[in-house]
């Protein structure tokens, strides 16, 4: 038992008593406000549920037998309303049904009559302090589940965030996957256009080839005389006599040695010349498809201009005089395959408007701080319906099967990404002139999403 309260010592509560015994109520109303700092009374049941739902206090005291509601039934419906209320039962059998019942019901506490008003202070101390400690683990469990609620908030919102990185990444790899497509796209039609030259770029390279092979071929049986003199010298050499030397002689006259020395610096130097032709022609053809090269860098586009005349020179030669009017250009900021697969595209479209043989005029010049280059054909010229469509993806006025319609789209999205434009002019049977200017300079690039550069 806790020790006697005093006046300053009161329990900080608002405590309910209800009982049908006016006296015992008297008795706890003035006794025990010495202990506890709010008392207020009912006679029955109903009345004290009715003062709990206005007052709402922190303990009940209650006697179990009262008429209209007893004690239990009146628990009993506060414990419905409020599992945590505090409820203590005065009861004259500690050990009845009633009592077992209340315990039932949730009723904490129970005091025997006559009421100790000691016994009833630390009953309500202890009641308060349940309640105080229920309260508390009521808001700890509030806060817990508000912290899991906002753990859960942030736990979505981190998810959100983590969604949105993942769809940027995978429109970044998009870009990088169309960028790529485009690449292989560009490159496809190079190589087409290639294939389609490459009958012509074999004959160019087989010419010296052959004679190649045929001037080795001679030399190799000079070269078999020449051993076979040396021989019979051999054999004669330790019994040299007039004989000997006579016969030394003649075969010497015999072989023609003297030309024979001669004609071998001859055949040497026609084989060179011819494999150097071949190596020439290789390495054109090895520089204007060279797709490695995709970054910006100085070249001369005149030098890009003959890479590409070497390379379709062929397709050319039987359709078209070239004409070329060089303004000494100066180095440009470029990608130079590119540039040489716009040539290529011109140069081959231009061959094909010449039905049977016409002239073909490159010109340079440089014009301020940009470099035009332009292309011009004798042949048939575009009809002036379609001139708007000619640079339209997969457009095309070749028969089926001859052509993708892709060439003139890709050139002019090379030029574009060389910040520079194509313009076309043309007159239906006198030729069309293609005019590309591009900047010396390439402007500043802007960063890419992924820190890269366009």
């Amino acid at each position: 038992m806790e020790a006697k309260r005093t006046e300053e010592q009161k329990i900080q509560a608002r405590v309910l008593v209800v009982d049908d015994d006016p006296i015992l109520l008297t008795q706890i109303k003035y006794q025990a406000s010495k202990f506890i700092t709010e008392i207020q009374v009912a006679s029955d049941g109903v009345a004290g549920l009715d003062l709990w739902r206005q007052w709402q206090p922190d303990v009940i005291v209650t006697d179990i037998f009262m008429p209209r509601m007893n004690g239990l039934e009146m628990s009993e419906a506060i414990k419905a309303a409020d599992p945590d209320a505090q409820i203590i039962v005065i009861t004259s059998d500690s050990e009845g049904e009633s009592l077992r019942r209340a315990l039932e019901i949730g009723v904490e506490r129970y005091i025997t009559k006559p009421v100790d008003m000691h016994l009833l202070a630390d009953a309500v101390g202890k009641c308060v302090r349940d309640r105080q400690q229920t309260e508390e683990l009521r808001l700890t469990r509030q806060v817990a589940a508000l912290t899991q609620a906002l753990q859960e908030q942030l736990e979505e919102k981190q998810r959100a965030e983590e969604a949105l990185k993942k769809e940027k990444a995978e429109q970044l790899v998009l870009i990088n996957r169309l960028e790529e497509a485009h690449n292989q796209l560009l490159q496809a039609e190079k190589m087409a256009s290639i294939g389609q030259l490459a009958a012509g770029v074999a004959h160019e390279i087989n010419n010296p080839i052959g004679f190649v092979n045929s001037n080795l071929g001679v030399l190799q049986n000079y070269v078999k005389t020449l051993l076979n003199l040396i021989s019979k010298y051999e054999l004669y050499e330790s019994e040299l006599s007039a004989e000997s030397h006579a016969a030394i002689v003649a075969l010497k006259q015999e072989t023609d040695l003297a030309y024979l020395r001669d004609d071998v610096g001859n055949l040497l130097a026609e084989s060179l010349g011819g494999l150097q032709r071949v190596k020439r022609i290789v390495q054109d053809l090895k520089d204007f498809s060279h797709i490695s090269d995709s970054e910006m860098q100085w070249a001369n586009l005149e030098d890009g201009l003959e890479s590409t005349l070497n390379v379709v020179w062929n397709e050319l030669k039987y359709k078209a005089e070239v004409v070329k009017d060089y303004g000494k250009l100066p180095e440009i900021e470029c990608i130079p395959s590119q540039l040489n697969q716009v040539f290529m595209n011109l140069l081959v479209n231009a061959a094909q408007a010449i039905t049977e043989h016409g002239r073909i005029t490159l010109r340079t010049r440089q014009e301020g701080e940009n470099v035009r280059i332009d292309i011009a054909d004798t042949g048939s010229g575009i009809p002036l319906e379609i001139i708007n469509r000619i640079f339209d993806p997969f457009f095309t006025t070749k028969p089926v099967g001859t052509g993708t319609g892709l060439g003139l789209s890709i050139t002019h999205g090379i030029v574009r990404k060389h910040n520079g434009r194509i313009d076309v002019s043309s007159r239906a049977g006198e030729g069309t002139t293609f005019s590309i200017t591009i900047p010396i300079r390439q402007p500043p690039s802007e960063p890419m999403p992924d820190g890269r550069s366009r």
